[in-house]
């Protein structure tokens, strides 16, 4: 090996040492950036199919509000990351069934904890109408018969 070569593999070494641990950090930003986003669509969704949900049953507010509570003990079981703090509020009108969800996304790893918040809040909330699928059809059709 001659004395050329062996001073090329040094200054490899030398910028693996720079770029790799720039490289693991972009890779772990980028992890929990998706972690956020999961739990954050996460509770979007469950929020909005529990509202919606809800909004179908026809025996009034209080036994929508317990359909929309077991809904969400349904969904929530079934979130893959671990959600901490987690605070649910339902509200149901004659006109509309409201969810909204309060949770923290705690970062694992002490060292991102000094250029970062402790934990991540997340907040969910959705509205959907209640709508009587077949009073809507025959309005509607009203409504068409009387411009005719």
């Amino acid at each position: 090996m001659t004395k050329g070569n062996w001073e090329k593999d040094g200054y490899m070494t030398l910028e693996a040492s720079f770029i790799m641990p720039i490289t693991v950090i972009l890779i772990t930003a980028l992890m929990y950036l998706s972690f956020y986003l999961y739990t954050v669509a996460f509770l979007n969704q469950a929020a909005y199919i529990a509202a919606f949900r809800a909004s179908l049953c026809d025996e009034g507010n209080a036994e929508a509000e317990a359909a929309a509570a077991r809904e969400l003990d349904k969904l929530l079981k079934e979130s893959v990351l671990p959600i901490k703090g987690l605070e649910k509020q339902i509200n149901v009108s004659a006109v509309s069934v409201g969810v909204s969800l309060q949770a923290n996304l705690a970062l694992p790893a002490p060292g991102l904890q000094l250029i970062s918040q402790k934990e991540w809040d997340i907040t969910a909330e959705k509205k959907v109408l209640i709508r009587d699928a077949a009073a809507f059809i025959r309005a509607a059709r009203r409504i068409g018969d009387f411009i005719e």
